[in-house]
């Protein structure tokens, strides 16, 4: 079997003239499990990576990735998990061949199998991504990958109709002991813990694991009451008034994280590109500010359902209103950030809101009324504040820095709790520098809160002696458990996450888009207004949200659904679907094969059948309006025609 695609993404058909191999081609009449494969990605100034997926979705099917390292070609196969950098795939061998220039060609042995496509398929639908970032270390065929912002989508190809006798020819020409490592895990920063372990002098009334939106705002309530508080970050400095370095290039007095047209382009950026964790099951943010720093400023007040259905008594929407009010009052958020008090860029708005207003949806201002999410839609609600990205580390950690008895560490890994019996005497952490260090809580009433988010702080108990057994031994020999019996809890258990959906749609009418050199390299007149709190930068990407629920047809049970709109290209919307509150998938969190990173242990996403035709039924219902004789919008279906009028 032949099977050729490129980064530009389309059903070609050619003769490499390099090797004589005509790609785009398929032939299986032996039963072969195996694959010749081309990718050329774009070499913009001999950076960047380029892939091949083996599925129109991201996870859970084999992807081949090529890279340039100096004149040479670096050939990695993954497979994805989530929104995280792909682990190496071990699922078969592979043998590869690659030329001098960014275009790899080789033979991948065993690919046809339950993680690409069926043999006998006589379609395919595929995807490629590229980035002209280059990944961590190039020489490395396990490096951690930069995102594919320059470029990812799906394509569909005739798998039938390229058949080709020449494929034992072709596969002959496989150089074996071109084959690199296989088997290796991405690297993870300040994990090699073997280093001498020293006790610090200083003792705490409290120590706060995780720098992010919780742990500031527990650290900080703790420092309000006199108490000795550290709060400790693996991470580094994020905005300009915390000491970040990633400063704008047209304004130094701010950072990418604190301009919110920015929150779309983080990944992309070339102004910092350690904002993420290397170690966890999915995307996280590793700085101060947490995942709250690396978000799209989405500010989404909950309805009282959220805490009525499932919290346990004391934790029910009435119990926590207080607490919340309080929060709220401290972070407004907003749906009109610019301060001359106009909205910019508003062509998808415009469209978008009179599609659904002809569909029965009506507009609601979300931050005033919460519980109206079904059919509405709004403009925005943003966390932004003062033009700025909002959130604890503006409205409470300030407060907290002016305390004498507040500390706080950045660039320091908390490793593990460390228990006397059933007491936790404090933390073990490792500095940036790779050295250990034991930080104490003062004794008897000393407290550790853990707050390093759900994919981190699971890992701090296991390396504690605290979740299932089969993740305990699973804890590197270099992390002591010393004094630590195991405590039984179902650490890591039922992880829900919101499965995300997107859908491009043609307008009817014209639609102007930005593009995003517009947020990227902006405009002096652009610059000049976000330094007066105004303009376009002051606002986050999204033009348009929309709510709505469905009723699963098996049990009845509600699930609610929210939508982020906005305009990527010219005549064309974009709808990212999320399924919210009432998501019944789920998966386990743990450790992987090293010990070192955690992993999703299953699927989160769309395993319970209630979950798919919650989605169903409402991507059936967008079809229908979008095929409605008044619509403004249309979809194209995968032969290039329009659903039929219901």
């Amino acid at each position: 079997m032949a099977l050729g695609a490129s980064a530009a993404a389309g059903n070609l058909k050619y003769t490499d003239a390099n090797t004589g191999i005509s790609f785009a081609g398929y032939s299986d009449e032996k039963g072969l499990q195996d694959s010749i494969m081309q990718i050329v990605g774009p070499a913009t100034g001999g950076a960047g990576w380029a892939g091949f997926d083996f599925s129109s979705s991201m996870t859970g099917k084999m992807l081949l990735i090529a890279w340039p390292n100096g004149k040479n070609v670096m050939l990695s196969t993954r497979i994805a998990t989530g929104y995280v950098t792909p682990s190496v795939y071990t699922g078969a061998d592979g043998t590869f061949v690659n030329d001098t220039h960014y275009s790899a060609t080789f033979l991948c042995g065993g690919c046809i199998n339950k993680d690409t496509f069926s043999a006998a398929d006589a379609d395919g639908v595929f995807a490629y991504a590229y980035s002209t970032t280059a990944v961590t270390n190039p020489t490395d065929p396990s490096s951690a990958l930069s995102y594919h912002a320059a470029g990812f989508s799906g394509f569909g190809m005739s798998l039938a109709d390229a058949k080709s006798a020449d494929y034992a020819k072709w596969a002959a020409m496989a150089d074996i002991s071109a084959a690199p490592p296989s088997g290796t895990v991405p690297s993870v920063p300040n994990n090699n813990l073997t280093a001498p372990i020293r006790t610090s002098n200083a003792t705490y009334d409290y120590i706060v694991a995780g720098g992010g939106p919780a742990g500031i705002i527990t650290a900080s309530r703790l420092a309000e009451s006199g108490a000795s508080v550290l709060l400790v970050e693996r991470g580094h400095a994020s905005t300009a008034s915390t000491g970040g370095k990633a400063l704008m290039p047209w304004n130094s007095s701010v950072t990418q994280f604190d301009v919110p047209s920015m929150a779309y382009y983080l990944a992309s950026s070339t102004l910092d590109s350690t904002q993420y964790c290397t170690d966890t099951a999915s995307q996280a943010g590793c700085l101060l500010g947490g995942s709250g720093m690396i978000n799209a400023l989405m500010f989404v007040k909950p309805q009282d359902a959220d805490f009525d259905d499932k919290w346990p008594t004391g934790w029910k929407s009435a119990d926590v209103k207080a607490a919340s009010d309080r929060f709220f009052e401290k972070n407004p958020g907003t749906d009109l950030p610019s301060a001359d008090g106009k909205r910019y860029d508003q062509g998808a708005y415009d469209v978008l809101s009179s599609f659904f207003k002809s569909n029965g949806f009506s507009s609601v201002e979300p931050l005033k009324e919460p519980n109206k999410k079904v059919d509405v839609f709004a403009h925005p609600p943003w966390l932004i504040q003062n033009s700025l990205r909002g959130g604890p580390i503006r409205n409470y950690l300030p407060a907290a820095q002016a305390m004498k008895k507040f500390s706080m560490r950045l660039n320091t890994n908390v490793v593990r709790a460390v228990r006397q019996a059933s007491w936790t005497s404090g933390i073990e952490v490792q500095n940036e520098d790779g050295s250990r260090e034991l930080i104490n809580v003062t004794p008897k009433t000393g407290k550790v809160i853990l707050a390093a988010g759900a994919l981190s702080t699971p890992r701090i108990l296991f390396y504690s002696g605290i979740g299932p057994e089969e993740q305990i031994k699973k804890v590197p020999s270099t992390v002591s458990l010393a004094n630590a019996s195991r405590i039984d809890l179902p650490v890591g258990k039922g992880i829900q996450d919101h499965v995300i959906l997107t859908v491009s749609m043609k307008t009817k009418q014209s639609l102007k888009a930005m593009n995003s050199t517009a947020f990227t390299k902006p405009a002096q007149t652009d610059i000049d207004l976000f330094a007066k709190g105004s303009g376009v930068l002051s606002q986050a990407g999204q033009r348009l949200n929309f709510w709505t629920s469905t009723k699963s047809p098996s049990n009845g049970k509600t699930r609610f659904i929210q939508g982020t709109c906005n305009s990527p290209a010219d005549n064309e919307v974009k709808l990212k679907v999320y399924l919210t509150h009432g998501v019944t998938s789920s998966a386990d969190l743990g450790l992987d094969a090293t010990g070192k990173i955690t992993e999703l242990q299953g699927n989160p996403w769309l395993e319970d059948k209630g979950d798919v035709d919650a989605l169903q039924t409402f991507f059936d219902r967008l079809i229908k309006m979008t095929a409605a004789p008044n619509s403004t919008l249309t979809i194209k279906m995968k032969d290039g025609s329009r659903p039929p009028p219901t």
